[in-house]
């Protein structure tokens, strides 16, 4: 697979975090570019090298400034770390200075100036970085938990939907590379991330009423589930028999419940029960549980280990 890496501001491809995935992806064609410092420059190189590319082969990670500039990459599987959506505001606070590169560049230049026009180059470009932003892109959002160089967690929720705080600040360490990054860039070079089948079952005294699940196991529309009560055991189906059974739906279904078949071993005094109906089904009692009815948590799954959370 095709692994794009952008590095932030005042750092080069031949970074740590560059060097280290060159390591760790021996396989792959790992392609980690100086980028210019002039940001309309930087796009324009970093397109011209995706372009070649095939989009549903080539993954896109950038941290800081890099994953400001993969923000924009509409399209492609991105991982951002720690994004850094307004480097304006860290070189305004250096304008006029010569910033020195932290590791070495191909051309051989060791430092930068911070001149006012690059400042209005980024401002300009921070302002319409989010115009074709698209919520169902594969974009996941990596977040130090001790990052106090940059906060870009409020601006990438309004526009983005997954992403996995870390232990760890604003520079990746080896740790984070390989115990959180790494896994995340193995399951998204195989894992479609609009269809992750590994979401977290929710625990039977979590759900409530409305919540939907999925009838053994399924995953399609027909198998979904919605939750209208729950309780446990035979005392509790005898009291929503008497209630619920024989009542009529608005489009004329019946509800004829019956006491649902339990996986072996289960205590029908004990049982988690929930009331509920499939699409376009009658209401029916059914076991809460691997062998019966489970509500998935779509807010939470695991990327090879790795906890995802989703913004509802």
């Amino acid at each position: 697979m095709n692994i794009i890496y952008l590095h932030g501001l005042s750092s080069s491809g031949n970074s740590n975090t560059a060097r280290k995935l060159r390591e760790l992806l021996p396989e792959d064609n790992v392609i980690t570019p100086d980028i210019p410092v002039e940001p309309d420059k930087a796009l324009t190189i970093i397109r011209s090298i995706i372009n070649e590319l095939p989009k549903k082969n080539t993954l896109i990670i950038g941290t800081s400034m890099g994953a400001m500039y993969a923000q924009q990459l509409n399209g492609y599987r991105r991982i951002l770390v720690n994004p850094a959506f307004h480097v304006s505001e860290l070189l305004r606070k250096n304008e006029e200075k010569v910033l020195p590169f932290f590791s070495q560049r191909q051309d051989g230049t060791t430092e930068f100036q911070v001149t006012t026009e690059l400042c209005e180059q980024f401002e300009e470009m921070e302002s319409r970085q989010f115009e074709d932003a698209n919520s169902n892109d594969e974009v996941i959002a990596l977040f130090g938990e001790h990052d106090t160089t940059c906060d870009g967690f409020e601006e990438y929720t309004q526009h983005y939907q997954y992403y996995h705080h870390f232990d760890g600040g604003h520079r990746m360490k080896d740790r984070v590379i390989t115990e959180t990054l790494l896994p995340i860039i193995k399951w998204m070079k195989c894992s479609d991330l609009r269809q992750s089948q590994e979401g977290k079952h929710v625990p039977f005294n979590e759900i409530n009423r409305g919540d939907i699940g999925y009838y053994k196991q399924g995953r399609d529309l027909m198998d979904e589930f919605k939750v209208y009560r729950k309780g446990i055991g035979r005392i509790w189906f005898d009291e929503i028999y008497k209630e619920c059974n024989g009542m009529t739906l608005p489009d004329g279904r019946i509800a004829e419940l019956t006491f649902p078949e339990l996986p072996v071993g289960i205590d029908p005094e004990t049982a988690p029960l929930v009331l509920g109906n499939r699409a376009m089904k009658a209401p029916t009692v059914e076991y809460y549980g691997a062998e019966g009815v489970e509500v998935i948590d779509s807010s939470v799954f695991y990327a090879n280990g790795v906890k995802i959370e989703k913004v509802l």
